[in-house]
Parts: C-alpha cells; structure tokens; sequence
C-alpha cells in the first residue's frame, strides 16, 4: 500500500519539475502548494491536468502584449477556466477571453475582470491578508481550498470545497472586513 507521505512527495517533486519546464510565468512549487495539492478535493488527475491548461494559458498570457500575469489571475477546475483580475481596457479583456477559448483543455470560462482605475478607495493587500488570515483560523472553512482574489475593493473566491458552510462561512468574513465593496464567489461544491 501507498503511504500518503508517498503520495505527498511524488506531487511535491512532479509539479516543482514540472513547473520549471512548462510554466515559464509561474515559480516553482512551493510548500504552501504542496500542502493545498494534499487538501485539495479533485484527483490527482483533475489536479496535474487543471494545472497544465492553467500554466499554457498563463504563458500565453505572459507573451501577449498588453496583458500581464500580475493583475491577472487564471483559476482552473475541472477544465473550467476562472479569469479574475484587472485589465486597462474593454480590448484587453476580450483579448483575455480569446486567449483562453483558444486554449486546449479549457472548456468553459467564467470572468470576473474589471477596467483598471488609477487608484481604489481600499488598501487590498490589508483585505486579503485580513481575509485569508480569518479563513486559516476557521474551523469550517479549509483555507487551502478556498482561492482569493482581490479585484478593486472586490472579493472575488474560487475553489472546489465539500460543503456550501464553507463558502457561506468565507462570504461571511470578506462581508465583514472593512474596504470591502462587493464580494462575488465562484466556489464550487462537491460531495
């Protein structure tokens, strides 16, 4: 029989190499992935694949002129891409939306992408650290599951999770912070 710690080892090694290779816009795997890989509730197969159509369209991303991969971030379940982040025009976005239909493996899209503003009346990094920080010390939510995004002063969550009290539970928080203009969640449940 396998031991989890075997399991955990070869995902940690597979993805670090992998990731050096084929992902020229994402860092090698850390432990923070690592862990969130061991939580996470898709097969080790949903996994490897999300990640593969994630770090294509990310370089493609990377080598498109006008998008950047630091305002915006590329989230795939299930072959299901999420694009959520800022862009500086309507172009851009469309151009965004393009690059992902036309990438093998993606089969649907869902975006929550906004025009760019030259400044926000909230300071985001202050709401994600906030957030992020009541979501670890949950006892229902499992932090590691649930992805956040700040865009503006918009929360926007992504993530596969057992149970909509997660997803409850972590509206709940980002509800709660303040700066915070409008909470919008992706989350999918499953059993």
């Amino acid at each position: 029989m396998i031991s989890k710690f075997s399991v955990f080892a070869f995902l940690v090694l597979f993805f670090s190499s992998c990731s050096s290779v084929l992902t020229p816009a994402t860092a090698p795997l850390n432990v923070y992935d690592a862990y969130s890989i061991s939580r996470d509730k898709r097969g080790i197969y949903s996994i490897s694949r999300d990640k593969f159509i994630q770090s294509k369209l990310q370089s493609k991303i990377l080598f498109s002129k006008g998008l950047s991969n630091i305002d915006i971030e590329i989230e795939v379940f299930y072959g299901d891409a999420y694009l959520i982040g800022l862009v500086d025009s309507k172009e851009l976005e469309g151009k965004l939306v393009e690059l992902a239909k036309s990438t093998d493996g993606v089969r649907k899209i869902y975006t929550y992408l906004r025009v760019k503003k030259s400044e926000y009346p909230c300071d985001s990094l202050s709401i994600l650290a906030n957030l992020k920080q009541n979501l670890f010390k949950d006892s229902v939510v499992e932090g590691t599951n649930v992805r956040v995004s700040i865009v503006g002063c918009d929360v926007v969550f992504s993530g596969v999770v057992d149970s909509i009290e997660q997803e409850k539970h972590a509206i709940w928080y980002a509800k709660h912070i303040d700066g915070v203009a409008d909470v919008y969640s992706f989350i999918k449940v499953i059993k």
